[in-house]
Formats: C-alpha cells, sequence, structure tokens
C-alpha cells in the first residue's frame, strides 16, 4: 500500500486553492488532478500544481490515478458530486456546508458507506490548535461542569460588490442556502457540540433581515441550544454588521474561558497555544489522507457533520415556527 494518497479536486476556486497549498505542504498526499468548468481557472491551477487538467467530472472520476476526491464547488452540487464520487469508487472530503438538505447528507452517507469509503466534511475549526486546547480543556474538567456557552460571528459579507461576481449564487436559495447558516453557519454550529463532546437536544432561533443585501433572505439569526449533558449554548450570527466580531465565553462551575482575536485566556489568564489558526487547513487535509490511507474514521465523518448540520435546519425551521424544535425530529428512520 501506497504511503502517499492521489487526489483530484473538483472546483478550481479560492477554498480549493486553499486545499491544494494544504495537501501541497503535507507528505501524505499529492494532487494529481483538478477539475473544473472554467477551463482559464482549471488550467492555472493545474500548471501551478503540475496536475492534470479536466472541465468536467466524469473524466475525472475515471482516472486511476484518483484515489480521492476534494469537493470543492458551490454548496447544491455537493451531493450529487459525492455520491458519484463514491459511486466511482473514490474517497471524498466535501467542503462545507456538507449539503443544502439532511436528505442530501444522508444520500452522501450512504453512497460512501454503501462503497466502503471515507467521507470527511471540511469543518476545518475543528483542527485549529486553540480549538483542540479549548476541547481538551473541556474534557480534562479544568473550567469544571460547563454550563453556559456563548457565540458571536459578525461580520460584512457583500456577495454582489460590483455586481458580477461570481458568487452572486450566494443570493440563490436553491444554490446556495440561507447565507448566513450556510455559509458561516456550518463552522459555528459545529464546534458548539463538537467542544462539548455533547449533542444538541432543542433549539430555538430567531432570525431578521436587518437590510435588503440578501434580497428577502434573512441575513442575522441567534439561536439558543440546550445540549444533552444539560449545557446551553447561544450562537449570534450576521453578515450585515460593519463592525466584525468573533468571539466566545464559556462558563464552568470552576471557572471560564475567553477566546478573541485568536487569543485564549483561562480566568483572565493567557493560555499559551503551540500551533495557529493558519494550520488547521494542513491538519485537516493530513487527517484526511492518513484515514484514507490506513482505512479510519476522521473526526469531521458524514456521520458526526450529519447531526450540525440537523442542528441548522432545526434553527431555521425554529425561526420559521417560532417556536423551540426538538433534534428528535431529524433523526434517521
Amino acid at each position: 500500500m501506497s504511503n502517499v494518497l492521489s487526489v483530484g479536486v473538483i472546483g478550481a476556486g479560492g477554498i480549493a486553492r486553499s486545499h491544494m497549498n494544504a495537501i501541497e505542504a503535507n507528505d501524505n498526499i499529492q494532487m494529481v488532478a483538478v477539475m473544473d468548468v472554467d477551463a482559464d481557472r482549471a488550467g492555472a491551477a493545474a500548471e501551478r500544481f503540475d496536475a492534470t487538467v479536466y472541465t468536467s467530472l466524469e473524466p475525472l472520476l475515471d482516472d486511476a490515478r484518483v484515489e480521492a476526491v476534494h469537493v470543492c464547488t458551490p454548496h447544491y452540487l455537493h451531493a450529487d458530486q459525492v455520491v458519484a464520487a463514491a459511486e466511482a469508487g473514490k474517497h471524498v472530503l466535501v467542503e462545507k456546508p456538507m449539503a443544502l438538505t439532511l436528505a442530501d447528507c444522508d444520500r452522501m452517507i450512504d453512497a460512501c458507506d454503501c462503497a466502503g469509503k471515507i467521507l470527511m466534511v471540511g469543518q476545518v475549526m475543528r483542527y485549529y490548535p486553540v480549538s483542540r486546547t479549548i476541547r481538551k480543556m473541556i474534557a480534562d474538567g479544568e473550567i469544571g461542569q460547563v454550563g453556559h456557552l456563548i457565540r458571536r460571528r459578525y461580520s460584512f459579507f457583500n456577495p454582489t460588490p460590483g455586481g458580477n461576481d461570481s458568487r452572486h449564487w450566494y443570493l440563490d436559495l436553491e444554490m446556495g442556502g440561507i447565507c448566513v447558516l450556510y455559509c458561516f453557519g456550518p463552522h459555528e454550529y459545529d464546534i458548539l457540540h463538537w467542544y462539548l463532546n455533547s449533542p444538541v437536544t432543542q433549539v430555538y432561533a430567531q432570525g431578521s433581515a436587518s437590510t435588503d443585501l440578501y434580497r428577502g433572505q434573512k441575513d442575522s439569526y441567534t439561536a439558543m441550544m440546550t445540549h444533552e449533558n444539560g449545557a446551553v449554548s447561544v450562537l449570534s450570527q450576521t453578515v450585515v454588521c460593519h463592525t466584525s466580531a468573533h468571539d466566545q465565553y464559556i462558563i464552568g462551575s470552576k471557572g471560564s474561558m475567553m477566546l478573541a482575536g485568536g487569543n485564549l485566556t483561562l480566568n483572565g489568564e493567557e493560555v499559551s497555544v503551540e500551533g495557529a489558526t493558519r494550520d488547521g487547513m494542513s491538519n485537516q487535509i493530513r487527517e484526511f489522507a492518513t484515514c484514507c490511507l490506513e482505512g479510519s474514521e476522521p473526526d469531521a465523518s458524514g456521520h458526526s457533520v450529519r447531526h450540525s448540520m440537523a442542528v441548522i435546519e432545526a434553527a431555521k425551521i425554529s425561526a420559521e415556527r417560532n417556536a423551540p424544535v426538538l433534534m428528535s425530529e431529524f433523526d434517521r428512520d
């Protein structure tokens, strides 16, 4: 068995380039092919990383050298591309969001399970050194029993800066889903239950459209989640705030932690963290390659991340109903 995984990257946009750079930085994975419907973009990536270029999916999946694929395409394409890759005998790392519906998440999981292939989702925040530090500190009981977690992500994201931008699809619910939930939310909702190692059991959320930038989409959400272990987490998000914030507070029976600007403090004292946020993508891709080569399950497996997508679905539905939603509503039959 080879100790280097050969992969093809589906998509050659901005997030795909991040994957390509991280692949190049790791010694247990190599990119041998890239596909994009934009021939110029695909060609530029292929030349930069010395890979075979494709402009449609089928020839890449037919390439016998390709053992696994990275799916880095717009949200609405994920499910069908993952299923096709699994049926072609490829392992899959798919960018977040896993998919726009739980039915599609289940199709992806079933296809990869049936083929005996790895399905991993690009929940890169799980692979930040500071995230790993926080999770371990909680597990080790350094702040006692966690009772409350508050997290904020406020930013301004304009998908049509020039009216002609390729990101216009973020405004289309069929292509991108509600942007604040499905573009940025997959990171935020995923990290909460992952920190606590405790699934969400109930969600109550409210959403609003503070501006007309998103053409009728809600651009801000706040959700309160009850976890199986009794903790309560609160997530507040917006994509139309001109002053950004990305921070969190975790309160336990013996102490509290705060994370702001990448700096972690425990009871007001700074915690030293080995490694930086920029290491997350490389860490994630190294784990993907290791799992594919060894046949082990990644932390951010499709089965694990399905719960995160169900929490997002619950938040969306809770806001529509103006009522709490039980997560049992989204259990698989």
